[in-house]
């Protein structure tokens, strides 16, 4: 049966409960603009009676039985999920704004407007094959052509080399956030094991969770004793207490990346796909930088070759009377070429305009030279063309290779920034409807602040009522016979 003080028992556990319900509001207040928060509830339960009923109440009050962080691991998983989607989308994005900046298109410091000049100064000369100023225009126009390849190329090295920078630093610090994780891993496996509160670290590991995956597409499984597992691909990158060393390296074919599960060289695990941020380096580097840095490679060498091959061609095909090339260049044409040293020396001598020799009023030579940079046909193309097989008229049509390729990569990013810009009113819907679980609500807050108020006046009510009426049974009750 309840005993005269279980009034009093029950007043102080509603009194504890209440203090404790009010702890935990004054935290979610003080957290509310804390990025990664969780929004903590505390669960109460009665307290059960567990002697005869008899006459009196059915429980003995209220206890805390714990404090809940609210958060939904499925919307978490899903917004993870197009977080990095997003992260790699950037990334992208960024390199085709800043890829369209260096191509200056359409400008008039273009390389489409340098070449234009380069076919008029060769045009010129064709009229005027005799004309030292025209020489010298063209040879200004070739070596301003070069200048301009040569500057492309260091640009789209210099990006090239920032992506492989920014690589680099976020598998460092991809690797700082996997250690971070299991050392969380270990913190929370010991406290859970000592009944100890555990929601704000919990919170401070699903952020780094969420750093992970926007940096690198990673998954995450939870395990029954608290920890979690974060994989890459299928991968391990963290197990438990355990975290392991992301790498990467960069080959012809590519950017590899791999995890790396011991001292030893052999001791990795290589990686079949990338995500996040991570993956959209990697795609910006391979699939739009370097594949427009071979793209373009490729269409300059075969006009360039095509003007070497006229420059130095004669009617008979006769090699004793074989001319210089007009430009030289090395294994890398975009970071070597030049116009030939012997014509920066002597363009009057060695710049070649005539087939017939001796007549100073031959431009054959130059009209032939800006037809094929032009693509217009010409006898003496066709009569190249049926001498070398690896001559072909078409090749010298820059222009419209030019036009292709940059219109190309001006697709890609428009469907690029169109997919960014998917991709960021969905990651802003799910960041909606995660905060609308776990994020912090002042006017919520306020309102259970003022609920938990009131309750707490009432249980000291109780246990003032209970004070009196063991004041009256203690003090007053007997004495009308003493």
């Amino acid at each position: 049966m309840p005993s005269t003080f279980t009034t009093l028992e029950i007043g102080k556990s509603a009194l504890i409960a209440s203090r404790h319900a009010m702890d935990v509001t004054g935290h979610n207040i003080a957290n509310a603009a804390t990025p990664g928060y969780s929004r903590q509830r505390v669960n109460l339960e009665p307290i059960i009676q567990r002697l005869p009923l008899g006459v009196g109440v059915s429980g003995m009050g209220v206890k805390v039985t714990d404090v809940t962080r609210i958060r939904d691991r499925f919307v978490d998983a899903v917004l993870r999920n197009e977080q990095e989607k997003k992260a790699a989308l950037a990334i992208q994005k960024e390199v085709f704004e800043h890829m369209q900046i260096v191509f200056a298109e359409p400008s008039d410091s273009s390389i489409r407007d340098s070449m234009d000049f380069f076919w008029a100064a060769w045009h010129d000369l064709s009229s005027e094959p005799d004309s030292a100023s025209a020489r010298a225009q063209l040879l200004e126009a070739g070596r301003s052509l070069c200048d301009l390849l040569r500057h492309l190329g260091s640009q789209l090295d210099s990006l090239t080399v920032d992506l492989e920078n920014g690589i680099d630093a976020t598998v460092a610090k991809v690797n700082m956030l996997a250690q971070r994780v299991s050392s969380l891993n270990v913190e929370i496996s010991r406290a859970l094991a000592r009944k100890e509160p555990v929601a704000d670290l919990l919170d401070r590991r699903d952020l780094l969770l969420d750093e992970l995956a926007g940096l690198t597409g990673a998954t995450v499984n939870y395990l029954d004793d608290g920890t979690v597992q974060v994989n890459l691909g299928g991968v391990r990158l963290v197990d438990g207490a355990k975290h392991y060393g992301l790498g990467s390296e960069f080959t012809p074919e590519g950017v590899k990346f791999h995890v790396i599960t011991g001292p030893n060289d052999l001791d990795k695990i290589n990686l079949d796909s990338m995500g996040g941020s991570l993956g959209g380096h990697k795609v910006a580097r391979d699939d739009v930088v370097l594949r427009f840095r071979q793209q373009l490679s490729e269409s300059v060498r075969k006009v360039i070759d095509g003007i070497n091959i006229i420059h130095e061609s004669n009617m008979d095909n006769d090699p004793t009377k074989k001319g210089i090339p007009f430009f030289e260049f090395g294994d890398d044409i975009l970071a070597t070429i030049e116009v030939h040293h012997l014509i920066i020396q002597d363009p009057g001598n060695n710049i070649r305009t005539q087939l017939t020799s001796g007549d100073p009023l031959d431009g054959s030579i130059a009209l032939a030279i800006a037809d094929f940079i032009e693509g217009t046909h010409n006898d003496y193309l066709e009569h190249l063309a049926g001498l070398d097989s690896l001559f072909q008229v078409s090749d010298g049509d820059f222009t419209e290779k030019w036009v292709a390729i940059v219109g190309a990569l001006g697709i890609d990013a428009q469907k690029v920034e169109s997919a960014f810009d998917t991709q960021e009113l969905l990651v802003k819907e799910l960041e909606n409807r995660k905060d609308s679980i776990s994020g912090v609500s002042l006017d919520e807050e306020i309102t259970n602040l003022i609920r938990e108020q009131h309750a707490f006046n009432a249980a000291s009510r109780v246990i003032t009522v209970a004070d009196e009426m063991l004041d009256t049974i203690i003090n007053r009750m007997g004495l009308g016979g003493r």
